[in-house]
């Protein structure tokens, strides 16, 4: 199996947190000055959530699940069932999510399944694929998201208007964190992250510093310039970045709003088919001998289920669901660091 490069991974991260924040970007009732503190503040937590697999898969070569395997079977499998049934829900997530926002807001010509069909054909071929190759796809898939990001940015309809920040904020202490809990629920790539770190063939560290040093970048400049540009409209919308990319022009082009669903509907794909390759591997390690076609088969089943879940009033809950921030912690942080010190005492226990 071809490995990633370390910054391949950070682009594949990149990829599947940028559909995120393109989506749906929940409105939690903080100023901005507020809510990019926070976003600071959640990526440093995060960062100390990552350091466990960061150091275990940095002094074995493999990942997270496959040592679980190497300590007890049985502890391997638990582990590894735990992160196929998140990806399972990720996958039904995902694919939810971007068969709502393109049938209900992005396009009224496109209907839902032949988009989710599309779509989703593309993401299990490239999910079947090497983590090779789907790191370099989603690195040409980024390069793709920061053109556009870069034309919205140098077009934006509105001159920017600093005096859109301010410090007006009831309760600052209690809404900061709960913007950090809602910025961690956000990123449910981080489980990604950590099942395939053990990918790279070069620094892990060097993988997660990436990712968490260009992600907040990004966040905080387009929250920012948002604010700029559209004011309390933008810090109130649900997917304000949809609304600059209506409201941003040029000579050329009146409006970018179709070229905001061309990015979003790729990094949809690359962030699926990331999920899928996970869900493919985990199968592959908890029942040996497993074909491919049997993998794939298998992973169709939670995206198949969205249909049933799909009417306007079933999905917007779903969609608009505010997550339990600790699963995402435990199966990011917690799962790793128990490898990590049962690695420990198996190692003395060697010594012995």
């Amino acid at each position: 199996m071809n490995r990633l490069s370390a910054l391949q991974l950070a682009a594949l991260m990149l990829c599947a947190r940028c559909f995120s924040m393109m989506t749906y970007f929940p409105y939690t009732g903080s100023n901005t000055l507020v809510f990019m503190t926070a976003i600071l503040l959640s990526t440093a937590l995060q960062w100390l959530l990552l350091l466990p697999v960061s150091v275990i898969c940095s002094r074995y070569e493999k990942g997270v699940c496959e040592l679980a395997i190497e300590i007890n079977r049985i502890f391997g499998l638990v582990i590894t069932a735990a992160f196929l049934l998140y990806f399972a829900w990720d996958i039904f997530i995902t694919t939810g999510t971007f068969a709502y926002f393109m049938d209900n807001y992005f396009s009224n010509q496109i209907s839902r399944v032949p988009a989710v069909i599309c779509a989703g054909g593309v993401a299990v071929y490239l999910g079947g694929l090497s983590s090779s190759v789907l790191g370099k796809s989603a690195g040409v898939m980024f390069l793709l998201f920061c053109i556009f990001t870069g034309i919205l940015v140098l077009s934006a309809a509105d001159r920017p208007d600093l005096t859109n920040f301010h410090l007006a904020q009831e309760n600052i202490p209690k809404t900061l964190f709960d913007d950090i809990k809602a910025e961690l629920v956000r990123n449910r790539e981080l489980v990604m992250l950590v099942f395939l770190l053990g990918d790279v063939k070069g620094s892990k560290r060097k993988a997660v510093f990436s990712y968490l040093a260009v992600k907040l970048v990004i966040l905080e400049v387009m929250i920012g310039f948002v604010t700029l540009v559209l004011g309390s409209f933008g810090t109130s919308t649900d997917m304000p970045f949809f609304y600059l990319s209506c409201y941003s022009n040029s000579s050329v082009v009146e409006r970018y709003d179709a070229g905001f669903m061309s990015v979003w509907t790729a990094l949809a794909v690359v962030r699926l088919a990331a999920v899928l390759h996970c869900f493919s591997r985990c199968l592959r390690l908890i029942f040996k001998g497993i074909s491919a076609k049997t993998a794939a088969a298998v992973q169709i089943i939670p995206a198949a289920v969205t249909f049933y879940l799909l009417s306007e009033r079933s999905w917007k809950g779903l969609a608009y669901l505010r997550e339990s921030p600790w699963l995402i912690a435990l199966l990011a942080g917690a799962v790793p660091l128990a490898v990590m010190l049962f690695m420990k005492v198996r190692k003395r226990a060697d010594e012995v």
